[in-house]
């Protein structure tokens, strides 16, 4: 069995206006609970093209002990405020300080976790697709497992919706 991740989003395209909210659910797949060591969920940007690549974290969330990775927070607990962002994230402050977001157990079943996420996405940057710039929105969820094995997923997404230029390059 070939340990996987399957991220889906709650709405078909995948694109999204600025300061929307993208949801959707992740699926561990052929991997037990008892297996894993943390997970870290993520809503990111990067570029890529002629020049520096760069990459910018709006969202991001990491959940290392086992009782974090069993009960990410139920949708009660997070309406009461309870099992917070703030407590469970052991990752690196969100590049907007408006970024929210939340992770939370769905169910877990013999056949793996499934996990809800939303995130409140910012004004920028806009996905680009240009002959020497592109910018990419995407989510990313990583799992280690106690094995020292990593598992990543991503799943690309467009924010904005900026018209195509054509421009001739000499």
């Amino acid at each position: 069995m070939i340990a996987s991740v399957i991220i889906q989003f709650d709405r078909q395209p995948h694109d999204f206006m600025p300061r929307e909210t993208v949801t959707g659910t992740f699926r561990t797949v052929d991997v037990a609970l008892e297996e894993i060591a943390r997970f870290e969920f993520s809503v990111l940007w990067f570029t890529e093209g002629k020049g520096d690549e760069d990459l910018g974290v709006h969202f991001f969330k990491s959940l290392d002990r086992l009782e974090e990775v069993k009960g990410a927070g139920t949708p009660e607990e997070l309406e009461k405020g309870e099992n917070s962002e703030e407590e469970a994230d052991a990752g690196p402050e969100p590049e907007s300080a408006g970024s929210t977001g939340q992770v939370y157990l769905l169910s877990s079943e013999a056949e793996g976790l499934t996990y809800f996420f939303s995130v409140n996405l910012p004004s920028s940057p806009l996905t680009w697709h240009g002959k020497i710039l592109k910018i990419f929105w995407c989510v990313r969820v990583r799992l280690f497992l106690k094995s020292g094995r990593e598992v990543m997923s991503e799943r690309v997404f467009n924010v904005g919706k900026v018209p195509p230029v054509h421009v001739e390059l000499n």
